[in-house]
């Protein structure tokens, strides 16, 4: 323990004199270093400075630069520093001139602390450098000349190196005032370069102080430093230095930069800009670069660049010669001149070397390069997206001569993580497809791997583009058809049918697409393999391996176009096998499977035993051929036989059979399906088949959405083989009308809590509209009660209009489905009484009102004082039909008329727009489904169809949707809606007459609307609608024609291909094939400005004619030789197509794609551009077969043996001076409304009209000259019949309407009596005009003075306003009478008058004759006056003034409609203007509309027939 202890005490000790001799050793080594220093230091100063002078001169390097840093230690001495300082100070030039090197020298050299002197020393600086400018500042001057300069270069210097990289130090300078301005003064004044570089640095780097630049700027520095940019040209560094620090100064926030811009340009910097772009110094030519992007950015400015036309040159070279960032810039600047520049735009695709380097941009990989140069791309592609020449040519010089690379490069960016880039990539993708011809070539360049890339992504936007861009493609050609299917496009489209997507056009693109493929005509080609040592499937010239022995089960997916998967069953180690059943897993879980090929091979020593265990799974039918050894049993092989099966899974472990070949020798099958069939069958296993049963499974009133189902079932009835299935399913059509009536049932406006229901209701009524066109299936669908269904939407949705324009509720009722009437919300049960029930009294209108007053309204109106009185209460009735209430006890409205302007006000305040979005969607669709299941072709079924829809009031609610909608939707379902009302009221249907030349009805796609005269053509469908004439260009020439003319009037400006089309033409609607895209056919797009004459895949250069607008006149010409020509508006577009084979029949023919619409004139009517038609051609109506005239035609009926030849002869028709139609005249005038045009194309150039008439000018009915107005006899057998009128049934028939000569008395023209009528008349003057003579002709019945409503009785002539009024414009001569009025519902009384056009009479419903105007054309019209129920005829807009009633009193008080016996009349119900001008005014239409209305709702009221 002891020794431990000691040991301890020696060791301690030890380390203590070890640490006691290191602290010795250590203080006397710095005592050492001391001791030297101070003899370093004495011995320095003991050196003089005139010595250090000496020394600093020396040729001794060492000794030299010891000597110079002996003189600097000394002068950075506080005191000394402080002498130089002052010496800069003194008024001794010289001597501030060697402080300011001092300085200079110091500044440079050392890295001086000053201790708190910056300010004093920038201060002096700065204060050396003004002075130096100022030679009055020197007391003494150097005798040396350059000395102001050398103190400007020195002052400066020391300035740049003591202020470099500190902004506290360039602060403190900023703060002297003067010193930023004189530094601009002597760059501008200075000739010395030296000086002139050492500012330039000097103010580079203060303009890298931000706070900087508002100094510089208001000292005006930017013009400074663009003038030194161009006056410096040459001097790379000082150049570079200007453009730096002018793109610094433009950067600084909140400066208007386009002030400066301007002034920078007027100096002419930037042609020293753009030539700096290719120089080789990479600093200069990177902010020359800069500059011009500060220009290119700014809208306002970038037009100073446009006036280089070296610079895109030049920046194409700098893009191929510099850094990325060089490159960014350059790419910007590019695309911001492209923006909204079409003939930059030009220049740069015209840029060979450019547009080649633009692949490479975009696979460099640098982000900033790859975007810019993407949108460059992006922004050429929009340029090129224009259909006419130049967009074709532009996309072709993007895409470049051959190679493709640029869509190659873009291929990797369709799967980058930016998706930004994506959705630009995607947009720019859909702008190279704008264009057809190159669809096929973008497809072999890879451009559906894009595509279905970006429908994989779960992005909205990318699946709308990926959609949209797959339907564009697929209406190109099979060609490309089949190369989406090959590329798996199946699959990408099936998916985004079944994607819940945002936008659902998304869903709707894609079945399109789907129905499209489905018509693929390329077949599916197989090549099957197979013997005893491999097998192999080859399709789309990949081989798939089938080389195992024995039975081998290859499924190849028809989604994907791929293999599936492939198992291999293998009993060759057993040497007996028992019979087996085949357990293949890939054939058991089908799933979405269904409907994929399944290839077998069998081969082996146990190859029957294989067979045999597929006999549950092999399933043969009538379908099914066999090869090989045929006259076996098909489950039967032989051994050493090898079997090859071709088949498809329809169902889990089911395979049905197309090939089957049994061979003892190699199998070698060439084989080919229909890839449509294909197509079809996959959609009909995965979508169409579960939509279905969604929709089946789910009542009809359920809130479970079936929007995206419905949506799915209205495309997929396009296609013949899914409309069969959704006709197959009985319930759909039910649950379909479900839909329907529960909309109606409830009404919309107690719906906008429930939006789902419209939705599906709309849905409903889509799938109905698509499925009705169809022949085979309307007669089904009008065995339902569909129609009623879809009547009754119209009823509510004109109450709503009704009701938001006038301004409060019409009284709308709904009877139940069961004839039960069931009051709407808001609405009370009506009285069973007439519309006219309403009283105006004292311009208010009440519901509080006796039952007596409103039965005796038409009793009050009769007792009127004056006609003057009577005509002012019929107008007020019809304002009350109008204005009726809804609710008894209502307080009181004020009735007064409707003018435009509260008519625009309360329409735009009524619903919301999404709202009306909906209403006019179902107003449509409803108006289309009527309108098809009255387009019946086939004669034994129109009448039914017409039974059904008037039973159901399609009559009265589509001229109530008509009359009481907005004049844009009025445009949209003017068609479809006139063309159903003509054919519900017309009689008698007549195939086409042979000698009109129309538009053939029985040669049209299904889903075309077309109008009553058959000239008039719509497409509200999304298939490419086509259509033909009836007649077609005569084989051969007369040899005084040059050729034909025919006229097409534009009612809108999209797709349409107007042309010519052979018999052999064939329509391809739903693949988007028409007039023109066959080669037996030939058209004129003004859309796209093309011509087309065949495939588009075959139409190279097919650029052709002027873009055209909507009301445009489309003029088409063949000549004798078959040169086909076409003008727009007047103007020749030149021969389109040369040397057509005339003999093979040639008709005018058009294809419409959705929603456009256009009007054909043959010659019939006038031409907008006749006077311009080349000498020789004629009108395409000549080309119709010479009219055959009857031979007991009216013109030729002896009437003279009853006539008074005694009788004086009055002509009682009106003349007027002619009036020309001038092209001038409808060259200025093609912006006027469409029914201006039509009412212009009535009258003919060269011929009399008769100007509007009043009761000043009436037209009378003269029964008292028989040469001028033969009457037929009562007694006689003349009947309606006669004419060709066959509506009326019974014993009614022989009564055609009566004069109102028993309501009509003299009371009903007041008190005066006769005299009241004509009191400046006396009785021989009244005589002379025939009202006063009671003999007749023929004796017929006479026709009182009571009954001629003259004007003379009446106070200012006002016309009487109608309660429904209709006209028909007569422009074909035709043999058969015409025959217009109004009927009752049942058909049984009715009051028509009989147009006798050969004759130029009209027969007057008592068989009265009058004249009519010679003109080719005349408007007949047909007013209504309800109460008293009277019809009036109006000739060429003129009343004739004579009221008729029925023959039973009370039918003008029922529910009437319009009748007539030509369905091919093009009737005005009141989308066009009428020439009857009191018909025009808004708040009447309203009131016919009201009255309609209350038409359907006391016949279903009354009747119970509603649902």
């Amino acid at each position: 323990m002891a020794s431990n202890v000691r040991k301890g005490l020696v060791i301690a000790a030890g380390a203590v004199v070890i640490a006691g001799s290191v602290s010795v050793v250590h203080l006397w080594r710095k005592w050492i270093q001391r001791r030297s220093q101070k003899l370093e230091q004495r011995i320095e100063d003991g050196i003089g400075m005139e010595q250090l002078s000496i020394l600093a001169k020396s040729s001794n390097v060492s000794l030299r630069r010891s000597a110079e840093q002996l003189l600097l230690d000394r002068i950075t001495r506080r005191e000394n520093f402080k002498f130089v300082l002052l010496c800069c100070r003194s008024q001794d030039e010289e001597q501030v001139l060697k402080a300011c090197t001092v300085l200079c020298v110091i500044l440079k050299s050392v890295d001086y602390r000053s201790g708190g002197m910056d300010t004093y020393i920038l201060n002096t600086l700065a204060d050396c450098l003004v002075r130096s400018m100022d030679a009055s500042s020197f007391t003494k001057r150097s005798s040396d000349t350059s000395a102001p300069e050398r103190i400007q270069r020195m002052t400066l210097a020391a300035i740049f190196d003591f202020v470099c990289d500190s902004d506290e130090k360039k602060e403190i300078l900023l703060n002297e005032t003067e010193s930023v301005g004189a530094i601009l003064n002597l760059v501008q004044q200075t000739r010395s370069k030296e000086v002139l570089r050492y500012a330039m640095f000097l103010l580079h780097q203060m303009a890298k102080c931000g706070s900087a630049h508002g100094y510089m700027i208001q000292s005006g520095a930017i013009p400074v430093f663009a003038s030194l940019s161009v006056s410096q040209h040459g001097d790379n560094v000082l150049q570079k230095l200007c453009f730096q620090i002018l793109v610094i100064l433009l950067n600084t926030p909140g400066l208007n930069v386009e002030v400066f811009l301007k002034q920078i340009a007027n100096q002419r910097v930037l042609i020293r800009a753009a030539v700096s772009c290719k120089s080789d110094d990479g600093e200069l030519a990177y902010w020359a670069i800069a500059l011009l992007h500060e220009f290119a950015i700014h809208s306002n400015t970038k037009h100073y660049l446009y006036t280089m036309p070296f610079l895109l040159g030049n920046l194409q070279k700098a893009l191929k010669s510099n850094p990325a960032q060089v490159q960014r810039l350059i790419l910007r600047i590019i695309s911001f001149m492209a923006l909204h520049h079409d003939k930059f735009k030009s220049e740069v695709l015209d840029n060979s070397q450019l547009m080649e380097h633009l692949p490479v941009c975009l696979a460099s990989g640098e982000p900033d390069i790859v975007h810019w140069g993407l949108v460059l791309v992006h922004d050429l592609a929009v340029a090129g997206s224009d259909q006419d020449v130049a967009g074709k040519s532009s996309l072709e010089k993007l895409l470049g001569p051959s190679e493709d690379a640029l869509i190659k490069a873009m291929i990797p960016l369709a799967v980058g993580k930016d998706p930004n880039m994506v959705r630009l990539m995607a947009e720019t993708l859909g702008f190279l497809c704008s264009c057809e011809q190159l669809h096929f070539r973008l497809v072999k360049a890879g451009v559906l791997s894009i595509i279905l890339g970006l429908s994989m992504m779960h992005d909205s936007d990318l699946a709308f583009w990926a959609a949209a861009l797959l339907l564009n493609l697929a209406m190109t050609s099979g060609e490309v058809k089949f190369a989406i299917l090959k590329a798996g496009g199946l699959q990408a489209l099936v998916e985004l049918c079944l994607g819940d997507h945002e936008n659902s056009q998304v869903t709707t693109m894609a079945a399109k697409t789907l129905v499209m493929l489905g018509f693929t005509e390329e077949p599916l080609k197989i090549h099957l393999h197979c013997d005893s040592e491999s097998g192999s499937v080859n399709i789309h010239n990949k081989n798939f391996y089938l080389s195992h022995p024995g039975i081998t089960v290859m499924v190849w997916d028809t989604l994907i176009s791929d293999e599936l998967v492939c198992q291999n069953f293998n009993k060759e180690n057993s040497e007996v096998i028992p019979s087996l059943a085949l357990d293949i897993p890939s054939l058991q879980e089908a799933g979405q499977n269904i409907g994929n090929l399944v290839f077998i091979t069998i081969k082996g020593k146990h190859c029957a035993a294989y067979l045999q265990g597929l006999k549950g799974v092999l399933h043969f039918n009538e379908d099914t051929s066999f090869s090989g050894i045929t006259n076996l049993d098909p489950l039967t092989l032989p051994d050493n036989h090898m079997c090859a099966i071709v088949s498809q899974l329809s169902a889990p472990n089911r395979l049905d059979v197309w090939h089957l070949d049994k061979s003892d020798k190699p199998i070698d099958l060439q084989l080919q399906y229909s890839y449509g069939d294909i197509v079809n069958n996959r959609v009909y296993q995965l979508l169409l088949l579960p939509s279905l049963k969604c929709i089946d499974s789910i009542p009809a009133h359920s809130p479970i959405s079936r929007v995206s189902e419905l949506e799915l079932l209205e495309v997929f009835a396009c296609h013949n083989m899914h409309l069969q299935t959704l006709w197959d399913s009985k319930k759909l059509l039910d649950i379909l009308t479900d839909m329907i009536w529960y909309c109606a049932e409830k009404g919309f406006e107690s719906l906008e809590s429930e939006p789902l229901a419209v939705a599906h209701c709309l849905g409903a009524l889509r799938v109905l509209a698509v499925i009705t066109t169809h022949e085979y299936y309307k007669s089904e669908l009008l065995d339902k009660d569909t129609a009623s269904a879809i009547v009754s939407l119209l009823f509510n949705l004109v109450n709503i209009w009704l009701a938001s324009q006038i301004g409060q509720p019409v009284e709308r009722v709904f009877p139940g489905r069961q004839g039960d009437t069931i009051p709407m919300p808001g609405t009370l049960t009506p009285r069973p009484v007439s519309r006219g029930d309403a009283l105006a009294t004292g311009g208010v209108l009440t519901d509080e009102l006796d039952g007596d007053m409103l039965e005796n309204t038409e009793e009050s109106l009769l007792k009127s004082q004056t006609l003057e009185d009577t005509i002012s209460s019929l107008g007020s009735m019809v304002q009350q039909l109008a204005h009726s209430t809804s609710h008894h006890g209502r307080e009181t409205v004020n009735v007064t008329a409707v003018d435009s302007a509260v008519y625009t006000e309360l329409e735009s305040e009524a619903r919301t727009d999404d709202q009306q979005i909906m209403y006019t969607r179902v107003a449509k669709c409803s108006a289309l489904i009527i309108n098809n299941l009255a387009s019946h072709q086939n004669p034994d079924t129109i009448k039914t169809s017409q039974i059904v829809l008037n039973k159901a009031g399609a009559t009265h609610m589509l001229w109530a949707v008509l009359l009481s909608s907005t004049d844009d939707f009025k445009n949209v379902i003017s068609l479809p809606i006139c063309y159903t009302l003509t054919r519900l009221v017309t009689t008698d249907f007549p195939p086409v007459s042979d000698d009109s030349v129309v538009l053939n009805p029985d040669d049209k796609t299904s889903s075309l609307i077309i109008s009553s005269d058959c000239l008039e053509v719509r497409n509200d469908s999304w298939t490419f609608e086509s259509i033909r004439t009836n007649h077609c260009l005569p084989q051969t020439c007369d040899a005084s024609i040059a050729g034909w003319y025919f006229e097409v009037l534009l009612m809108s400006n999209g797709i349409i291909q107007i042309g010519w089309a052979t018999k052999d033409c064939q329509y391809g609607p739903e693949k988007g094939v028409g007039i023109g895209d066959f080669i037996n056919s030939c058209a004129y797009d003004g859309a796209r400005c093309k011509k087309w004459n065949g495939p588009v895949t075959e139409t190279l250069s097919n650029d052709y004619g002027m873009e055209w607008c909507e009301g445009d006149v489309v003029s088409c010409l063949m000549d004798c030789n078959g040169n086909a020509s076409f003008w727009l508006h007047g103007v020749d577009m030149g021969v389109a197509f040369k040397g057509l084979d005339l003999s093979q029949g040639w008709h005018p023919a058009c294809s419409v794609s959705s929603e456009q619409q256009l009007r054909f004139n043959f010659g019939d009517a006038p031409f907008r551009y006749g006077s311009q038609i080349p000498s020789g051609f004629v009108p395409f109506c000549q080309i119709r077969p010479p009219k055959i005239t009857d031979e007991t035609s009216l013109e030729e009926q002896p009437c003279s043996e009853n006539r008074n030849n005694n009788a004086e002869v009055t002509d009682t028709n009106l003349t007027s001076p002619n009036r020309d139609v001038q092209e001038e005249e409808s060259v200025e005038n093609q912006d006027e409304s469409y029914d201006s045009k039509i009412s212009d194309a009535t009258c003919d150039t060269n011929q009399s009209i008769h100007p509007p008439v009043g009761f000043d000018t009436p037209i009378v009915v003269d029964d008292s000259t028989d040469e001028v107005c033969p009457v037929l006899s009562p007694d006689d057998d003349t009947s309606m019949a006669e004419f060709g009128y066959s509506g009326i049934q019974g014993e009614e028939c022989a009564d055609t309407g009566t004069a109102m000569e028993e309501p009509i008395t003299d009371e009903f023209f007041g008190e005066g009596g006769e005299e009241a009528l004509q009191p400046d008349m006396d009785d021989s003057e009244f005589q002379a005009m025939g009202a006063g003579d009671e003999e007749t002709c023929d004796g017929n019945r006479p026709i009182s003075r009571q009954l001629y409503l003259s004007s003379a009785g009446e106070a200012g002539g006002e016309n009487p306003t109608p309660s429904l009024y209709y006209e028909v414009a007569v422009t074909h001569s035709s043999d058969k009478p015409l025959v217009l009025g109004y009927c009752t519902m049942d058909e049984l009384d009715h009051v028509c008058a009989v147009l006798v056009k050969s004759d130029n009479q009209i027969v007057l419903p008592d068989e009265a004759l009058t004249h009519i105007p010679v003109d080719k054309s005349v408007i007949i019209g047909c007013g209504l006056l309800s109460p008293p129920g009277a019809i009036f005829f109006t000739i060429d807009g003129n009343p004739i003034r004579h009221l008729f009633s029925f023959s039973e009193p009370e039918a003008g008080q029922t529910p009437l409609m319009p009748c007539t016996n030509n369905p091919f009349l093009r009737i005005n119900y009141g989308q066009d203007t009428f020439a009857y001008e009191p018909a025009n005014q808004s708040e009447h239409r309203l009131g016919m509309a009201a009255l309609l209305h209350n038409y359907h709702q006391r016949r279903m009221v009354g009747l119970g027939q509603a649902r």
